[in-house]
């Protein structure tokens, strides 16, 4: 329950993150949209740096008179014959009027409010300054950023883009620019100029300016969609990070859980282990007990039959040991059958079995041992028992009766034959080694 809990966690964690910045972004272009509006107005009609020019210092001889209302500067000109192209106006000083001006490149709309009172075009120069151009103490070297257009007789405002700028042709020309790098840039102002036209004609006339109007966001489309993007992929960076360490927890959890599966398959298969060992091995002695012995006995039945490989059977018992455990007790008994077992197989090979048959009698399976191989091994077993104290109080004989395995035999025949051989070795007087082929004195 847990573990999907902590997935629900994560996800829902994930999700918050992406609804909000989505929540953000849409409230963002909402409030741009409808909102964080940069409005910067330039009244002229009490604006100090407002400088009167003509063609007079092209070599021109138009004049001009400057007068300000409540509400506007009155630019009272005479156009005359002198200079190719005569114009008249006024310079409006922004900043130190050279290097440092205003910056406009933010702005989406300008609004310019001149009322002529004439004919022609008016001329409006945004001069910018750039740093590969400007020539200390050359006014012209400041770009000419302009635009033309025909005022409105009405009182309404001309509206210009900065798109609609344009760098002067003839001051490209003028300073050897290359057109490529002659691009419009409104970001430093540091004067503009209001003029007549191209097609202003020559006489009298008359510019009432009111002044300038730029409108923006306080912050740029493209800057905000740049802290946008930003976002969206930092958060998704942080959704990657999360995701990473969330696997990374995940699969050390899952790691952990192996191990821990490892070790408790690992601890049932000992216990299994253990298990089949204490079901087919006798607890006191530790030898096999009953049902240990019918693996091994199927095991070398199998021998017998494919490759013909002869099994004896040994079967014996501990000479009057009832006596003993009536005598001097059961735990003298059990010590009798622990150091009977020690003994025997210390010299058997390790491809016999010793079972505890039951009580006092042991059974030693021999695979690849004929029967007179197996009585020379009980012979020499029961001359090591008989000269082994194996307990303090007493000596401790064995009888033996030995049988050899016929293939296909009911291994029930096999031990009747081993036991028929056993109770011969008991009626001839114990400690002695009786097969079921015949009978060999102890010595």
């Amino acid at each position: 329950m847990s573990r999907i809990m902590e997935k629900i966690y994560a996800l829902f964690r994930m999700n918050i993150l992406i609804f909000v910045l989505l929540a953000a972004t849409v409230i963002a272009l909402f409030a741009y949209q409808n909102g964080l509006d940069d409005i910067v107005f330039l009244n002229l009609s009490d604006y100090p740096y407002v400088i009167a020019e003509t063609d007079s210092a092209d070599g021109g001889s138009s004049a001009v008179a400057i007068s300000r209302t409540d509400s506007s500067i009155i630019v009272d000109y005479e156009l005359k014959e002198g200079y190719a192209y005569p114009y008249a106006g006024v310079k409006i000083l922004l900043g130190d009027g050279k290097t440092k001006g205003r910056d406009f490149s933010k702005f989406d709309s300008i609004f310019v409010w001149v009322k002529p009172r004439g004919e022609g075009t008016v001329r409006i120069y945004f001069r910018g300054y750039d740093a590969d151009f400007y020539r200390e103490g050359d006014e012209g070297s400041l770009k000419f950023n302009e635009v033309e257009f025909f005022p409105l007789e009405e009182t309404y405002p001309a509206v210009f883009v900065p798109q609609e700028f344009r760098v002067a042709g003839w001051w490209v020309a003028q300073n050897e620019i290359n057109v490529h790098k002659a691009r419009v840039d409104l970001s430093n102002i540091p004067l503009i100029e209001i003029q007549t036209g191209t097609n202003a004609p020559l006489g009298y006339g008359t510019l009432e300016i009111r002044g300038f109007c730029f409108k923006g966001k306080k912050i740029s489309k493209v800057d905000l969609v740049t802290i946008l993007v930003a976002l969206w992929f930092v958060t998704f960076l942080i959704i990657l990070v999360i995701r990473f360490f969330d696997y990374n927890r995940e699969r050390a959890a899952n790691r952990k859980k192996q191990e821990e599966l490892e070790k408790y398959l690992a601890a049932l298969e000992i216990e299994k282990s253990e298990y089949e060992k204490s079901s087919r091995t006798d607890p006191l002695t530790g030898c096999l007990n009953r049902a240990g012995f019918g693996s091994v006995l199927l095991r070398e039945q199998e021998n017998l039959t494919k490759n013909g490989s002869p099994v004896s059977f040994v079967l014996l018992d501990i000479d009057h040991f009832k006596e003993v455990n009536d005598t001097y007790g059961h735990n003298v008994g059990d010590e009798v059958l622990v150091n009977l077992t020690k003994l025997i197989q210390g010299k058997i090979r390790n491809s016999d079995s010793l079972v505890r048959w039951g009580g006092e009698e042991f059974v030693i399976l021999c695979g690849e041992t004929p029967i007179q191989n197996a009585q020379f091994l009980a012979e020499k077993l029961r001359v090591a028992i008989e000269n082994t104290q194996l307990i303090s109080q007493q000596r401790i004989t064995c009888s033996f009766g030995i049988s050899e395995m016929i293939a296909g035999e009911d291994p029930k025949r096999l031990f009747e034959r081993a036991d028929k051989a056993l109770y011969a070795s008991k009626e001839g007087g114990r400690n002695r080694v009786t097969s079921a082929t015949y009978r060999r004195q102890a010595r």
